[in-house]
């Protein structure tokens, strides 16, 4: 099975349940995995992350972002980004820190087409 070259920009459907798009804040427990789930319009493979990314950075709550250095993330365990072509979606489990616990945090989603996704934190 041959896989697409990418498009000039991927048809990204937003950041699905359990995840809200801005300006929603959302509310995980600080060290939980954190399924990461979106669209691009279809199967790119796993190449679609920009060196780096995901990654986070600390945000003022009830802030709208943040000019903190961002930081990469790290998945859950064993696993990494995968692709369901059924609902055609892909999930990326982000592993949070305990240490967050009571503050915000912005994750930045930059996708190879050059386009960047967020989404907003406070964490319980």
């Amino acid at each position: 099975l041959a896989l697409l070259p990418p498009p000039d920009v991927f048809a990204f459907t937003g950041f699905f349940a359990p995840i809200a798009n801005p300006p929603a804040v959302n509310t995980p427990k600080a060290g939980a995995s954190v399924p990461i789930q979106f669209g691009l319009g279809g199967d790119f493979g796993s190449g679609i992350f920009v060196a780096g990314f995901p990654a986070s950075r600390p945000m003022t709550c009830g802030g709208t972002g943040s000019t903190s250095a961002l930081v990469p993330t790290q998945t859950a365990g064993n696993s990494g980004l995968t692709y369901d072509p059924a609902t055609d979606t892909y999930t990326y489990p982000w592993r949070t820190e305990k240490g967050w616990a009571g503050t915000c945090r912005e994750l930045v989603v930059r996708l190879t087409d050059g386009t960047e996704q967020r989404a907003w934190f406070s964490f319980k």
